[in-house]
């Protein structure tokens, strides 16, 4: 069974030609919303914000429990 990930519609974000699952969180610090998603072919997550840039890791995706340095991982999205 996959882990699951509760995302509200409101922060859910259309499918692009490279990533999908995509959704907003926002940053703890500013206003700024970042966007998460996974990678369709290498199934990595990603996130917008400069600590995943320029580290391959960020808080985002430990707070939410999600691998980092593009280890591939799935999980299943429950919209809310």
């Amino acid at each position: 069974m996959l882990p699951a990930l509760r995302i509200e519609n409101s922060l859910r974000l259309p499918d692009n030609d490279q990533w999908q699952l995509r959704f907003h969180v926002e940053s703890e610090n500013s206003n700024r919303l970042y966007v998460i998603a996974q990678n369709k072919k290498k199934r990595y997550w990603a996130c917008s914000c400069p600590g995943w840039k320029r580290h391959r890791t960020c808080k985002h995706l430990i707070a939410l429990r999600i691998p980092c340095n593009e280890t591939p991982y799935e999980i299943n999205i429950i919209n809310h």
